[in-house]
This record gives C-alpha cells, sequence and structure tokens, in this order.
C-alpha cells in the first residue's frame, strides 16, 4: 500500500509539472516572435478582421478555434480586440494539446504597429 501511494504522489507531481500554460506578452516580443516565424491568429469576427488586422495574420473566429491544425509545438500568438476573446481562444488552445500559446495583452488596442486592411 506504501508503494501505491507513492506511486500516485509521484504521478500527480509529473502531471501537475507539465501542464502546459499560455503567456500573455506585449506587442514587442509578438512582434520578435512573429518575425521569427510565429503563427499569429486574430480571433474577431470576420467583419471585424476585414477593418484592419495585424500584418500576416489569419482570421480563426474563436467560435471555430478548435478547428486548427497546426504542429502542437508551433509558436502561436492569438489577439482580438481588447485580449478577453483571445485569452479564451488561449485556453482552448492550450487544452488542444498547444505548447507555446501567446495571448497579446490588450490586443489591438496596444498592438502599436502598422495594420493591413
Amino acid at each position: 500500500m506504501k508503494k501505491l501511494f507513492s506511486l500516485l504522489i509521484i504521478v500527480f507531481l509529473l502531471v501537475g509539472c507539465s501542464s502546459a500554460k499560455y503567456e500573455t506578452i506585449d506587442s514587442n516580443y509578438a512582434m520578435k516572435l512573429i518575425n521569427d516565424g510565429a503563427y499569429i491568429i486574430d480571433v474577431r469576427t470576420e467583419d471585424e478582421y476585414n477593418t484592419g488586422h495585424i500584418i500576416n495574420s489569419v482570421n480563426i473566429p474563436l467560435d471555430i478555434i478548435d478547428t486548427i491544425d497546426y504542429n502542437l509545438d508551433d509558436i502561436i500568438i492569438v489577439y482580438c480586440s481588447t485580449g478577453i476573446r483571445s485569452e479564451e481562444a488561449s485556453k482552448k488552445l492550450i487544452s488542444m494539446g498547444y505548447n507555446k500559446v501567446y495571448n497579446l495583452d490588450g490586443g489591438l488596442i496596444n498592438w502599436g504597429f502598422e495594420l493591413e486592411e
């Protein structure tokens, strides 16, 4: 019984230590990651996306974010207008097994770089 208890403790510690978590980043760090080849996903609606978006971003609205099919180790940055929907998308991507998920702090409001229309 003592061995079983010890084994269970080890399993719980390993599972707890390996759980992935998204990170919230500022626009300067996001731009560095983008320049290094990160994917950038705009989780706003198509209409919002068409009013202006980060250059080279792809529009995958929050309600269909679970349809993406990237490599689980790809670097993915998500954003929306204010950071609220992208936070939800980040949590969803982590739950899907993605390991390198970044949420743009404050969304487009805090972007500070050129947009594409």
